[in-house]
């Protein structure tokens, strides 16, 4: 079986490109992002991976283990019904508890979502976060990144969220460490082996090959970049396939034609795999002229569109699971109105 190594990574990924090669060029160093160009030139041959997987994950799988069932959720309904409704929670707006209070009682989402340190700048634990906000009696799904964490720091988050009965958790790169604050990050793993490893913690094996006892296991969701091409980001999906991902959350779509991208996608992923999974489109408001020159930076297409022009295009989608929403404000008051406008709009496109 061919394998392919690629030196150049700054992240020293050995399976693919991240999410963060904003218009083919690596976030860290700004060079053409090396494992882009040899996607473009490279393909699944009857099912066969190119990619060097974690060899002790592939030793681990072997051993013998029940498929533990999902928990049912409200939101893994909703979804089935391409109707699911999640929001990222304000992070960025929220100083204390009540505040915490005011967002869950004032909001009404089927599941919240709390980002790692979006950008690299430090923010909150998710994991931490989601365990304090299940008090709530509310679902959620952390975002658990590879940066900063080995793999036996991974391995404890994703105990954590069996622990403490998450409904979901995404599973992802990261991004790479704020320039405003330097840090030496850690990427022991890429997105794909965080699925792997999360698949088997939640069927009861860990990586020192003890086991232990699940009644019920999260869902696991990964993410998907409608702003490649298809072809690359079909590779980069089709081993997440594999490896076991049930749900895919997009990066930010901000026009009707990166919505007909992920189309794109999955006609280019049957190349290389029948399994079908749903997808949560994640859509931001408001997109303001500023926020469209951060977009473009970040190599996400903008344009004209309305976000209820959006919304129709989401909704037309036959792979759809729904709206993921995130709102922009530092101002928990704003973020407030802002939440309620985009509410409405969505309630009313997905009546």
């Amino acid at each position: 079986m061919i394998r392919l190594r690629v030196s150049r990574c700054p992240k020293a990924l050995l399976n693919g490109p991240c999410g963060g090669a904003f218009n083919e060029k690596c976030e860290v160093t700004g060079n053409p992002c090396p494992w882009l160009k040899i996607l473009e030139g490279i393909h699944y041959l009857d099912g066969a991976t190119f990619f060097n997987e974690h060899p002790l994950l592939m030793e681990i799988e072997k051993i013998p283990s029940r498929e533990v069932k999902p928990k049912h959720s409200n939101f893994w309904s909703r979804v089935e019904k391409g109707k699911a409704l999640s929001i990222e929670f304000p992070i960025a707006a929220i100083r204390n508890e009540v505040e915490i209070a005011e967002v869950i009682t004032k909001t009404n989402s089927n599941l919240y979502t709390i980002p790692d340190n979006p950008l690299g700048c430090p923010h909150f634990s998710s994991t931490a976060f989601a365990t304090y906000l299940k008090h709530f009696g509310i679902e959620v799904m952390p975002h658990l990144t590879a940066k900063d964490k080995n793999l036996a720091a991974l391995t404890a988050e994703l105990k954590t969220a069996v622990l403490f009965n998450f409904e979901v958790v995404l599973l992802t790169t990261g991004d790479w460490p704020s320039l405003t604050l330097p840090s030496r990050p850690v990427f022991d793993l890429d997105s794909a082996n965080m699925i792997r490893l999360a698949r088997l913690i939640f069927n009861g094996v860990l990586p020192t090959k003890e086991t232990f006892e699940v009644e019920e296991r999260p869902r696991v969701a990964g993410t998907l970049n409608p702003h490649y091409r298809p072809r690359v980001e079909a590779q980069r999906i089709a081993r997440k396939l594999t490896a076991g991902v049930e749900l895919f959350f997009t990066q930010v779509v901000a026009t009707k034609q990166s919505v007909a991208r992920i189309k794109e996608t999955f006609i280019e992923l049957k190349k290389y795999t029948n399994v079908e999974v749903p997808v949560m489109v994640s859509l931001l408001y408001p997109i303001s002229d500023n926020i469209k020159l951060l977009l473009r930076k970040m190599a996400i297409q903008t344009g004209n569109d309305t976000f209820e022009e959006v919304l129709e295009e989401v909704k037309a989608l036959d792979i759809a699971g729904g709206v993921n929403l995130i709102v922009l404000s530092r101002n928990l008051d704003v973020w407030l109105n802002l939440w309620r406008e985009a509410y409405e709009k969505i309630r009313e496109v997905f009546k």
